[in-house]
């Protein structure tokens, strides 16, 4: 209800009020107050409390009324300072409005943190500790730091718990046990596990590991023969491996590629004979390329003489090279 209404509901009340005891008594009652007698009608007497309560409540909403104008009056003009002063954060300006109503002290506290120059929004402290020690937290995080996240009491989903595990593994790639006993997240697991699994044994590989990818095999044959975090990797297990990740033609070749410089040649020839005989359609072009880089041409021979005139196009390219006593790096055709 308005001021207007109110008043006028309230006046009607007390006019009524007073017509209805006239019409019963119509008489006079005299209050002596200190040797001063008061004579008034008594429905006069009857609506004077109400009158003063009526009086009392109009100054009471009038007193109120003003007061909330004026604070809601320096809203609307700290509400403008915001408005400006965020147009001013988005083109890189120095923010130093200052605000008189509570509503808008801490959202304008917060707004230089968003200054798109970043120079001057890390420049910029807040005297709200809370808000402070998060703005700390937040950039320590971004430039790569391990920060101690309890006492913000974030979900192990949140970002920034996410962001500050990755900088921690960076730090110390041993953490990976802890984040892969809890696996939250997809991709700070599968980071986790790249780092596991360049010093990881096989058994606690295979505890973790959901499912294969090209690169953790990557990882465990560059283990193979290595000085530092050596893994004992036979060519079974490599091929069991490769079985789940579709291998195309090319993948078998990058495969011998980097396996090549890992073990002897006795057993890299074991491999891919093995590797043809598993995928005799996908692997025979990474057994011809191993054939060509052993220099065992025979063994290369016997393949392309069977094959189909429109197949191994360029291992033949190459052996007829070879027949004519050209040497070259196999890698520049292959």
């Amino acid at each position: 209800m308005g001021m207007k209404q109110y008043i006028g509901f309230g006046l009607i009340f007390i006019v009524a009020v007073g017509v209805y005891v006239f019409s019963f008594i119509d008489g006079r009652y005299v209050l002596s107050i200190s040797g001063i007698n008061i004579s008034l009608p008594i429905a006069l007497w009857v609506i004077l409390p109400a009158l003063l309560l009526f009086l009392a409540t109009i100054a009471h909403l009038m007193f109120y009324g003003t007061k909330n104008f004026v604070k809601l009056r320096s809203v609307r003009k700290d509400g403008e300072k915001f408005t400006e002063a965020a147009k001013g954060a988005l083109l890189g300006k120095d923010i130093t409005t200052e605000y008189k109503s509570d509503i808008f002290k801490l959202p304008g506290e917060i707004l230089p943190f968003l200054n798109i120059d970043r120079s001057k929004a890390e420049k910029h402290r807040a005297y709200h500790d809370d808000i402070q020690d998060i703005i700390d937290a937040k950039r320590k995080i971004a430039a790569g730091e391990v920060v101690d996240l309890s006492k913000f009491r974030l979900e192990s989903d949140n970002s920034l718990v996410l962001q500050n595990a990755k900088n921690r593994l960076k730090e110390d790639r041993t953490y990976a046990t802890e984040i892969l006993k809890r696996c939250d997240d997809k991709v700070l697991c599968e980071q986790a596990f790249k780092e596991f699994a360049l010093y990881a044994s096989k058994s606690d590989m295979e505890k973790y590991q959901k499912e294969p990818t090209r690169e953790i095999l990557n990882i465990m044959i560059d283990r193979i023969n290595a000085e530092k975090n050596p893994l004992d990797l036979d060519d079974e297990e490599i091929i069991e491996y490769v079985r789940d990740l579709e291998f195309t033609k090319d993948d078998f070749i990058d495969l011998v590629k980097r396996m090549k410089s890992r073990v002897n040649p006795d057993r890299m020839i074991l491999f891919v004979e093995k590797l043809a005989h598993t995928y005799p359609l996908r692997a025979n072009e990474a057994y011809l390329y191993i054939m060509f880089e052993l220099q065992m041409m025979d063994k290369a021979r016997e393949i392309l003489i069977h094959s189909n005139e429109d197949e191994y196009l360029i291992y033949k390219y190459m052996l007829f090279l070879k027949d004519n006593g050209q040497n070259f790096d196999t890698d520049l055709f292959v």
